[in-house]
């Protein structure tokens, strides 16, 4: 196996690796909407909407359960043989949802799926580079992908192809990125045999199973309540709003991607304090990432603020300087969000993911609420998301206080709920 990198190495390439890959795929954004009308762009947008709470889900956070699972576990290859049992099968929800709801758009989302899940499988090869903590491989393999994404988008436009001509394009160039590079690197980088086929066996499968529903269920909550304001957008406004909203509401990726290569650099480190008892570590290190994310928040409003109408006319149209105000929500909406994501990271940590339902629950059911009584404009929707991000931000702070101190003092029940959530 390689030499692994420090902490600081590893947060610095996957850092700069996240950082380049945004901004690839918002200038192919750019690139889509100077050069295709607003529905389109839209269809596109929706389609994205669309599959992600399918798709995502199904992933069940298995790089996150195999970077901290124990040396005599479950090895990769369980992970991984799992990892395509569970793409197959949201492969077929995908196809058979886009038929039965969004039969017009039934081409974008199939190749919009495609895509993704081969980002699935690069994504679970990434998790054995990361339990080497040799993130460098990631950065690497993501600016790769990002930069000939693009080549890819410009070059297909010159040459006059539709979005979905393009969409298939760049689901083949994901494929040949998985197959020549991800799936073969990493596994050296681990010092990890290769396999060939399937590593099916049924008692992994149904221990993987039991081990990450609750986290199945909780993706498929978080994520179709992330989507659903744009789904709401489509139905109530149109395609062409969904086009505008859908543009405005992705720049809280640019966060996201600091955000989780941070994440993913301190899971492995928080396992181990908390596995060594070493309580005072992993809650410095959890507040110092905490304040980290924070102050990243308040630079995305601030920068919003003096910068977001010049940016929007610069990045895409003159149209779009108008919805100013709306990126400024956005960017207030991504500070919450952004101060609960490493709690969550420390829940997982910790085995304790199971909570994350109740609390996505509760906050989906009061947005879903506010939605139904107030959804006249693209404003009021993501001022609707503030509040019940807050919410969100709110229930994960009381629930990992309570509950970690359960698990220190020996009074954690597992599986009572109720039990565990009540205080002394």
């Amino acid at each position: 196996m390689e030499k692994r990198k420090s902490l600081k190495a590893n947060f610095a390439f996957a850092l700069v690796g996240n950082i380049l890959y945004t901004i690839s795929q918002y200038l192919i954004l750019t690139l889509l909407i100077k050069n295709f009308k607003s529905d389109e762009v839209g269809g596109y947008l929706y389609a994205l909407a669309f599959v992600t709470p399918i798709v995502i889900p199904f992933d069940m956070q298995l790089r996150s359960f195999y970077i901290t699972e124990r040396k005599d576990g479950l090895n990769f290859h369980d992970y991984q043989g799992f990892r395509l049992v569970s793409n197959s099968i949201a492969m077929l929800v995908v196809l058979l949802a886009a038929f039965v709801l969004k039969p017009a758009l039934i081409i974008t989302i199939a190749l919009v799926a495609i895509s993704k899940i081969l980002e699935s499988q690069s994504d679970m090869y990434y998790g054995a580079a990361q339990k080497a903590e040799r993130m460098d491989y990631i950065s690497y393999s993501r600016f790769f992908k990002g930069i000939t994404a693009l080549a890819l988008v410009a070059a297909g436009i010159y040459m006059e192809w539709s979005i979905n001509e393009i969409l298939l394009g760049w689901a083949a160039l994901w494929l040949v990125a998985l197959i020549v590079f991800d799936a073969r690197y990493t596994l050296k980088l681990a010092g990890i045999k290769r396999r060939l086929g399937i590593n099916f066996k049924k008692d992994v499968v149904v221990n993987i199973f039991r081990l990450c529903l609750p986290v199945l269920v909780l993706s498929f909550v978080d994520k179709f309540a992330a989507n659903f304001p744009s789904y709401i957008v489509e139905n109530k406004l149109g395609l062409s709003a969904m086009g505008i909203f859908g543009t405005i509401v992705y720049f809280r990726n640019i966060g996201a991607q600091v955000i989780s290569p941070m994440s993913a650099v301190v899971a492995p480190r928080l396992a181990v304090y908390w596995a060594d008892g070493r309580y005072a570590d992993f809650r410095h290190l959890l507040r110092r990432t905490t304040f980290s994310a924070f102050l990243l928040g308040i630079g995305g409003i601030l920068i919003a603020l003096i910068l977001g109408e010049w940016a929007l006319t610069i990045l895409y149209t003159s149209e779009y300087a108008a919805y100013s105000g709306l990126l400024v929500l956005v960017m207030i909406y991504c500070c919450i969000t952004y101060l609960y994501i490493f709690t969550g990271t420390a829940l997982t940590c910790l085995r304790l993911h199971w909570i994350k339902l109740p609390i996505h629950i509760i906050s989906f059911a009061v947005l879903a609420g506010l939605m139904f009584f107030r959804a006249a404009s693209m404003e009021v929707i993501v001022i609707n998301m503030i509040i019940a991000e807050a919410v969100t931000l709110f229930l994960y702070t009381i629930s990992f206080a309570i509950l970690q101190r359960k698990l220190k003092d020996g009074s954690y029940v597992p599986k009572a709920l109720v039990r565990n959530i009540k205080t002394q």
